[in-house]
């Protein structure tokens, strides 16, 4: 691993250089219209992810997915633009979007106020959240769940702030090859401390008879072409679910 850490770092640090001498873009964020040749490796201690990082925005595959989502519902219902919207532990990359598309401001809301990454304007816990019910029209809640132990709760939640008819866009992890999702002991020396091992029946765990959900496939809601263009993995997806009216 740490050979891979070493290489990925170093075409990192030459990243600059080649876009300089390559001629021509062939990738492009949809988030901050960045155009070049190559994504930025991400790094951590137990983990790389080849070229998934814009150098412009700093965006992950899985922001650029649900960014390209949101201007495809938008586009398809302009006059259902939402007027209240929550992010739980919401991107750089994802706000941006939203204050960039003429949108109302999107709270931001984590746990900690302390983590300088979110600068949340509301500091709460997701899985009882100060937040009345009803009140708020769209929901992002993007790789948080798999840190919480009480999927249950959270789940709840989010479906209790929710007005009739808003909608919630869910991201989490898979873990490679697990064909159920599973609740395990967060493990302190990990980097990225998690408390579920989720696979591709997470779905299920998101049904409630209050709303509808849809999974959307990176692979099979966009060509190939803009995959390799906006550099998303067509593994990435998300959940979107829809509160009743």
């Amino acid at each position: 691993m740490a050979l891979k850490v070493f290489a990925g770092a170093l075409e990192n640090f030459l990243l600059p250089f080649g876009e300089k001498t390559a001629r021509g873009a062939f990738r492009e964020c949809p988030v901050c219209d960045w155009r070049g040749h190559r994504f930025r490796n991400f790094l951590s201690a137990d983990e790389v992810i080849r070229h998934c990082i814009c150098p412009g925005c700093g965006s992950f595959d899985r922001h650029r997915q649900l960014v390209v989502g949101v201007r495809e519902e938008l586009a398809a219902n302009p006059g259902g633009a939402p007027k209240v919207m929550v992010g739980f532990s919401l991107s750089t990359a994802m706000r941006f979007l939203l204050e960039h598309e003429g949108l109302t401001r999107c709270f931001r809301s984590d746990i900690d106020a302390a983590d300088k990454r979110f600068s949340p304007d509301l500091v709460m816990d997701l899985r009882t959240s100060s937040l009345i019910g009803g009140g708020v029209d769209w929901v992002f809640c993007s790789h948080v769940l798999e840190h919480i132990p009480e999927l249950e709760m959270c789940v709840d939640e989010i479906l209790r702030i929710l007005k009739p008819g808003g909608a919630a866009w869910i991201q989490v992890p898979f873990e490679p090859g697990r064909a159920h999702s599973k609740r395990i002991e967060i493990d302190p020396h990990r980097a990225h401390a998690h408390a579920w091992q989720f696979a591709p029946d997470f779905g299920t765990l998101l049904e409630r008879p209050e709303w509808t959900v849809s999974e959307v496939i990176a692979g099979d809601s966009m060509s190939r072409g803009d995959l390799k263009r906006y550099g998303i993995d067509p593994r990435e997806r998300y959940w979107l679910a829809r509160k009743s009216s």
